[in-house]
């Protein structure tokens, strides 16, 4: 009986070796195995042989389709990406782990993590897998402090990924650049890198255009280091650094711009036209804005061309001109050294009279221009203290006189047979009392706009 059971066992261990062709002789063994006396039926050969069938028939869930991530979660790296392999049982049961994961039963990822965790607790991939559920959970928070332990690609790469996800662009870009530097970085890292700069520089000249100057010129000098091509935030660049009269580093800024077909936008005309005038170069600014003017038919650029026209000719003007203009409250002395430079009738008058002597204006800037202002009759002396009065200031109910009095006296046509109250709106000139209270203090540079109308009628 003994060797008879024995060849059973040899047999046994035989049918076993031979695979899924156990399978088909269970019943038969097990009948066989029931008849057999207690006695035998404890051998340790039946044991073992018991034992090696039943392991032969246990079956295994099997491991979930290969699946490619697609869109955010392609980036999510596989967790063993820049650490050491596992045992082959450990690497088994991981693949099937993220290969659950990938599918989207985190259930069944989590049971194979946690058996992989029990047996080899300092396995690093089982841990970031978790973290790449969290991710996936938005549980960016658990997520961080599981990847922040470990110095491994994958962990850096989830790392940025939560920065990303969190829209933290700067701090991913910043990870990111890093990560794509390593040997054996992967291919989605330049990726990452190349979407972040572009989204950086959209952020950053965004928020450029509603800063204030020096701000936006630090926005977009940064913008510019991701993108160094565009022409958009370079031209806003130049024209807040203008503003700020920077004159040679908005010239710098536009330098890349002067070898390609953008200089001849008027955007860039107009602001080597400002950076011309910035630098005194009056002549090159009136040739680019006579241009611009020109070519584009727009008024606004006419209207700067008179302006610079006008400031080339402050700058040529003698300093009592310069002090005058920038009054922000004109007297008599400054109002005759405006008119006399600003109307070239009055400058070029011939055959005046002897005007009387004023007392007052022996140590008085534009002494010259006042002689002048009383010898055409604009003035008039005190006959008793013989003062003219060259420091009262003119108010806009005297300015208003005074340019009357100016058109009536040099014979402007407009200004025939008209009373002295009608003679500006006769003559088109604006009347400083339709904007201003008859005692407002008036600007030089507003006087000198009203006398550049009064010279065109005469």
């Amino acid at each position: 009986m003994a060797d008879g059971l024995g060849r059973m066992a040899d047999g046994g261990w035989q049918m076993a070796g031979r695979g899924s062709r156990m399978a088909g002789h269970r019943p038969w063994f097990s009948s066989a195995i029931r008849h057999l006396p207690s006695a035998i039926r404890n051998l340790p050969s039946a044991i073992c042989l018991i034992a090696l069938v039943a392991a032969s028939c246990t079956t295994t869930t099997p491991p979930p389709p290969a699946v490619t991530p697609q869109g955010e979660d392609r980036y999510l790296i596989d967790p063993r990406t820049g650490s050491a392999a596992g045992d082959p049982l450990t690497e088994r049961k991981f693949e099937a782990a993220w290969a659950n994961i990938l599918s989207g039963d985190e259930t069944e990822a989590r049971r194979l993590l946690d058996e992989i965790r029990r047996k080899n607790p300092a396995y690093v991939p089982a841990a970031l897998a978790q973290a790449v559920i969290d991710i996936h959970a938005n549980r960016f928070d658990e997520a961080l402090t599981i990847a922040k332990k470990y110095d491994t690609i994958a962990a850096k790469v989830y790392e940025a990924e939560i920065a990303l996800r969190e829209n933290d662009a700067r701090n991913a870009l910043t990870l990111y650049r890093a990560i794509a530097a390593q040997p054996g970085a992967p291919s989605t890292a330049g990726e990452r890198v190349a979407q972040l700069e572009n989204t950086m520089y959209e952020q950053l000249f965004a928020s450029a255009k509603t800063a204030a100057d020096a701000e936006s010129i630090a926005l977009l000098r940064e913008a510019l280091t991701y993108r160094p091509a565009a022409v958009e935030p370079r031209i806003l660049l130049a024209r807040r650094l203008v503003t700020q009269r920077a004159f040679d580093e908005a010239r710098r800024e536009l330098d890349p711009l002067l070898n390609s077909a953008e200089v001849d936008r008027p955007e860039v005309q107009e602001l080597l036209a400002e950076i011309d005038v910035g630098r005194g170069r009056f002549q090159e600014a009136i040739v680019r804005y006579d241009r611009l003017a020109r070519r584009t038919k727009e008024p606004r650029y006419q209207q700067r061309l008179d302006e610079i026209k006008s400031e080339w000719s402050s700058a040529n003007m003698p300093a009592d001109y310069r002090a005058a203009l920038d009054s922000p409250a004109i007297t008599r002395a400054d109002f005759a050294i405006l008119l006399y430079w600003s109307v070239p009738s009055i400058r070029f008058a011939r055959n005046l009279g002897t005007p009387p002597i004023a007392v007052d204006i022996e140590d008085v800037a534009g002494r010259d221009e006042i002689v002048r202002a009383i010898a055409i009759g604009v003035f008039d002396v005190d006959p008793v203290t013989r003062r003219v009065g060259p420091t009262r200031t003119v108010t806009a109910e005297r300015l208003s006189r005074h340019l009357a009095r100016v058109l009536q006296l040099r014979g402007a046509a407009c200004a025939r047979g008209v009373t002295i109250d009608k003679v500006l709106p006769a003559c088109g000139v604006n009347d400083p009392l339709a904007t201003m209270p008859p005692d407002a203090l008036v600007s030089g540079r507003d006087a000198k706009a009203l006398l550049d109308q009064v010279a065109k009628q005469l």
